[in-house]
């Protein structure tokens, strides 16, 4: 029980101590306030759980005692802040999971693997102290390294000096030789009494410690307290043993390494002293002749050899950093107390580092290129490059302005304040991702140029790209995307984009062989939004149609703010990713989204989309059937054996490919006549539901002519031709006449292109 009085410890510290003391392990608990302080110090007696054998003898072959003494400090900040827990002083610091001491204190046990203030505040006194208890019997078994999960690191934690390296390229250096290289770095250092460094190093040819190396270190100030410059890194790793074996470093030793001297026998322990000290000794003689103006820090990295991999690296090297602060007189040899100070290794930002923060798997996957560095596209191409995704190569022909950066997915660079409205858009993308160790080759060129000029966008794509991400929002793109040529040149389309003001996002992704293309799934996206009156009211509504239209979808002119937009740019990065890692899905796909009043709630439906019945050799015109009207035809042909029917095709005509497609139809007007030589569509009502499908879908979609069928397979007929060349009139694109026979399609066109209003010839039909 306590042993001070219960008023002179405070409440919440009290009720921990009754908890713990309730404990099945706990022996005996005792507490008092520590003299001249508010905090009260436990001693908590724990017995362990160990094999009889050694219960006998009172301790474990790992040297935990059958009942150990943990001191528990409990501050003023308590609960808020969890007690400092210590084991007794001469506690075996050679277990794992030990917190490093450079102050000479009582060793700390690493119990969670995050913050025990976190663990305070969720699990409790009890759940904090129950790993306590975990941790001493794994101790005593020695078990706090289990093969099976990895070799727990060296702990470092609380150490100021940190050294910045890729561990991928790091982990790859040993050879089986052993050896030890030298490659230049740079350092930021800070303080007003001892210096804190920062040493990084990237991958590159290591360099020799030539006879200028000392005049090669320069700095600058940085501030008040801080310098910059450049240095030098030593990289040493064992070689292999008498046996011819790799040398493994299998004994798990603390962090107490705080002299060259006892760097030289931490070199010994992991294998790699014979490669160490020479180049050390070579950086003595280069310091000793030179005249340094001030410190120079330098890094020492030990890479050593695991039995089993290290956890969450995959590899079985261990990066042991370290630094040395350099004077003029410096020894560097066996038998020196000149310090070194124990850092931590932080990786370099590269895109293996990112997929590993990201939960992802890491293994090679195909290229992407994005069309489209504007709000959406840059915003998408972030979000993929910190998931070590990015894009491999953006297109644009825009440059930067102003009021692109209201929605944009990069800062205004500060170098750039006078100029960045000169920029392209592309190379201002492009540079925003290098610091992500993603390299994406920018093209500040005009797709729909490039696509009619060439036929081809082969040049301004990434090699291999798995898709195209078209973040435009452009119909001009979206065409030119389609033209002869360009679609059987390219990869599969995956667009994204916004609709209406902001509360409605879009993906489509193209079927096999671009079917359904990138403009039928528009075509069906703007059928399923028009059956949808809510959606029908956010996407074609007047204010929607009036910025589209009217004034230019720009960031001026769009009233909609950086979150909203991010909202809808988050989740269509995500898809891309996916499909980016499990494979594009085998037919059309459409996924709409929209953004509830509240701006919190957000829904996505996805529908598949099935590939386009082709109508015509595409010579001339083309039909893009839809199969739902495909079948519908069908239908309304079967009801009426013996007789021609009909009716109005609904869509939209593409004048770049000179393609119709066909995404919904119209019943016959109730006057329309239906006979075994003719089908007559009627007038009745006609305007007005037309008139309606045209007003409702924002003029997305629009009549573009009628089908009919015929009893045997024919082509049409003269009177065919007459009522089409008077309906042609009345219209100002091409009229289409689909003709469904029992072996196929047959379509035609005619087409009025004088003022008079006299029809052309109608043009060549096409079967299917």
């Amino acid at each position: 029980m306590p042993e001070a009085t219960a008023d002179e410890i405070p409440v919440p510290v009290r009720r921990a101590l009754r908890l713990i003391e309730a404990h099945p392990s706990v022996v005996r608990v005792t507490a008092d306030r520590v003299e001249n302080s508010a905090a009260t110090l436990a001693v908590v007696e724990i017995r362990t759980e160990m094999a009889n054998a050694w219960r006998a003898a009172g301790v474990s072959p790992s040297g935990v005692r059958e009942i150990e003494p943990v001191s528990l400090l409990f501050t003023a900040g308590y609960p808020l802040g969890a007690p400092g827990i210590h084991l007794r002083s001469d506690f075996d610091r050679s277990h794992p999971h030990i917190q490093p001491s450079s102050r000479g204190g009582p060793p700390e046990p690493c119990l969670v693997a995050g913050s025990p203030r976190e663990i305070l505040r969720v699990r409790g006194m009890g759940g904090l102290f129950e790993q306590l208890v975990d941790w001493l019997d794994k101790a005593a078994m020695a078990q706090l390294i289990d093969p099976q999960h990895g070799w727990e690191p060296v702990r470092r934690d609380g150490i100021d000096d940190v050294i910045v390296a890729d561990a991928g390229w790091l982990t790859r250096m040993p050879t089986r030789d052993g050896g030890c290289l030298a490659f230049p770095a740079w350092y930021y250092s800070y303080g007003t009494g001892p210096m804190t460094h920062r040493i990084g190093l990237s991958e590159t040819a290591p360099v020799a410690l030539g006879q200028n190396i000392v005049a090669e270190w320069r700095f600058v100030r940085v501030g008040e307290t801080g310098y910059r410059g450049n240095t030098h890194a030593l990289v040493a790793w064992s070689g292999k043993t008498a046996a011819g074996q790799p040398f493994v470093a299998d004994r798990y030793l603390p962090e107490t390494v705080s002299s060259i001297d006892e760097l030289l026998a931490r070199a010994t322990e992991l294998g790699c002293r014979e490669f160490l000290e020479p180049k050390l000794g070579i950086l003595q003689t280069r310091v000793s002749a030179s005249k340094l103006r001030m410190e120079q820090p330098i890094a020492v990295l030990l890479l050593a050899r695991r039995p089993c991999d290290v956890i969450g690296t995959g590899s079985p090297i261990e990066i042991c950093p370290y630094v040395v602060e350099l004077r003029g007189k410096d020894a560097l040899a066996k038998g020196s107390g000149k310090p070194v100070r124990s850092a931590m290794h932080r990786e370099e930002v590269s895109p293996e580092l990112l997929r590993r923060a990201a939960g992802d798997n890491g293994k090679a996957l195909r290229p992407w290129t994005l069309i489209g560095c504007g709000s959406i596209g840059s915003k998408m191409a972030v979000h993929m490059a910190r998931s070590g995704r990015g894009p491999a190569a953006v297109v644009d022909n825009g440059v930067m302005q102003p009021h692109n950066f209201a929605r944009h997915g990069i800062l205004p660079s500060g170098n750039m304040v006078e100029s960045f409205w000169a920029i392209p858009k592309a190379f201002y993308l492009a540079e925003a991702l290098a610091p992500f160790k993603h390299q994406a080759v920018p093209h500040d060129a005009d797709v729909v140029a490039h696509a009619f000029d060439n036929r081809s966008i082969t040049a301004i794509m990434a090699p291999d790209s798995f898709a195209i991400v078209n973040t435009t929002g452009s119909a001009s793109v979206r065409e030119a995307l389609v033209l002869p040529g360009v679609d059987a040149d390219r990869p599969h389309v995956v667009e994204a984009c916004m609709l209406g003001v902001g509360s409605v996002g879009l993906i489509s992704v193209e079927g096999p062989s671009a079917n359904p293309s990138t403009t039928d799934l528009i075509c069906e996206a703007y059928r399923l939004i028009h059956a949808d009156s809510v959606l029908r009211g956010e996407v074609f509504n007047t204010e929607a149609e009036a910025i589209a239209i009217g004034q230019g979808c720009s960031a001026i002119t769009m009233p909609l703010s950086d979150g909203r937009l991010s909202t809808f740019a988050a989740p269509m990065a995500e898809h891309v990713l996916r499909l980016q890692r499990e494979g594009l899905p085998g037919a059309g796909c459409l996924l709409i989204g929209r953004l509830d009043a509240d701006g919190l709630n957000q829904k996505w439906a996805r529908m598949e989309i099935a590939p386009r019945v082709i109508v015509g050799d595409g010579n001339a015109s083309v039909v893009r059937l839809s199969p739902d009207v495909d079948e519908t035809i069908r239908r309304e042909v079967a009801a009426r054996p013996g007789s021609e029917t009909g009716g109005i095709l609904v869509g939209r005509y593409s004048d770049v490919t000179n393609a119709f497609h066909v995404v919904g139809t119209m019943p016959a007007p109730p006057d329309s006549r239906f006979s075994r030589d003719e089908f007559v569509l009627g007038t009745e009502g006609l305007k007005p539901m037309l008139q309606d499908l045209i007003e409702g879908s924002g003029g997305a979609l629009y009549a573009l002519g009628t089908w009919h069928n015929h009893l045997f397979p024919s082509g049409p007929s003269g009177r065919d031709v007459k009522t089409a060349a008077k309906l042609s009139i009345s219209q100002y694109f091409p009229l289409l006449m689909l003709i469904h026979t029992p072996t196929g399609y047959v379509h035609f066109t005619v087409e009025a292109l004088s003022a008079a209003g006299n029809p052309v010839a109608p043009g060549k039909e096409g079967r299917k």
